[in-house]
C-alpha cells in the first residue's frame, strides 16, 4: 500500500515538473558608463560582460564585434532607447538585447561598482507590433524594460564579501597564492564578479516568472 502510495506521489511529481527553459540567444550592448569615472573602459566592461554571459549554459551571445559593427552602420556607439535595443534583438534573430550601465565606480580597495541591467525581450517588440496591425494604429513600444536588476556592490559589505569568496572558489579554487582576495584587489576581477552576479540575479528573477506563468497556466 505504501509503495503505490509513493509511486503515485512520484507520478504526480513528474506531471508537475516544468520543462527546462530554452536556450536563448542575447545581443549585448555596449556597456553606458553613468559613473562618470574616468579610469573605467566601457568597452573592456562590454566584453566582461559578454564573456560571463557564456558562463551561464542557457545563453548564448552575438560576437561583441558584430553588435559594434551594426550600430556603427546607423551611426550609434551605443543603444540609446528601448526601439534601439528592440531593432539589435530583431537585427540577429536574437532572444532578447542586454543593456547595463554602471552607475558607479570606485576601483580603489575596497571596490565599489554599481550596474543597472536591462533585459528587452524581442517577444515584447513583436507583441507591440501585432496590436498595432491589429488595430491599425501607431502602437509604441513600452519605454520600460522587459526586466530590470539594479545594485550597488560595495566590498566593504560582508555580504559582498561572502558572494566573492564563493564566486572565487569556484572560478579557481586555491590556485592562486592570493586567493578570493585578488576579486577584490583587480578592478576587472572584481567587475567579473559583479556582472556575473547581477546576470544571475536576473536569470533569476526570469525563471521565477517563468515558473509562475507556467502553473497559472496550467491551472486554467
Amino acid at each position: 500500500m505504501a509503495i503505490c502510495c509513493i509511486a503515485g506521489c512520484a507520478h504526480r511529481d513528474r506531471k508537475c515538473e516544468l520543462p527546462p527553459a530554452a536556450p536563448r540567444v542575447v545581443v549585448v550592448a555596449p556597456v553606458l558608463n553613468l559613473s562618470g569615472a574616468p579610469d573605467l573602459d566601457p568597452l573592456k566592461a562590454t566584453d566582461i560582460l559578454a564573456s560571463e554571459l557564456l558562463s551561464f549554459p542557457e545563453l548564448t551571445v552575438i560576437p561583441v564585434n558584430l553588435t559594434l559593427a551594426v550600430l556603427a552602420t546607423r551611426g550609434l556607439s551605443g543603444v540609446e532607447s528601448p526601439q534601439h535595443a528592440y531593432d539589435l534583438a530583431r537585427e540577429f534573430s536574437a532572444d532578447a538585447t542586454l543593456v547595463v550601465a554602471v552607475t558607479e565606480y570606485s576601483p580603489y580597495d575596497p571596490p565599489v561598482v554599481g550596474l543597472v541591467a536591462q533585459w528587452y525581450d524581442r517577444a515584447d517588440a513583436a507583441w507591440a507590433e501585432s496590436l498595432a496591425t491589429e488595430f491599425a494604429a501607431d502602437t509604441q513600444l513600452s519605454a520600460a524594460p522587459t526586466l530590470q536588476v539594479q545594485r550597488v556592490f560595495n566590498a566593504s559589505s560582508d555580504a559582498v564579501i561572502s558572494e566573492v569568496k564563493a564566486f572565487a572558489d569556484a572560478r579557481d579554487g586555491h590556485g592562486s597564492p592570493y586567493g578570493w582576495k585578488r576579486f577584490t584587489q583587480s578592478q576587472e576581477l572584481f567587475l567579473r564578479f559583479t556582472s556575473w552576479s547581477l546576470i544571475r540575479t536576473m536569470l533569476s528573477q526570469q525563471e521565477i516568472a517563468r515558473r509562475s506563468a507556467v502553473t497559472d497556466e496550467r491551472s486554467r
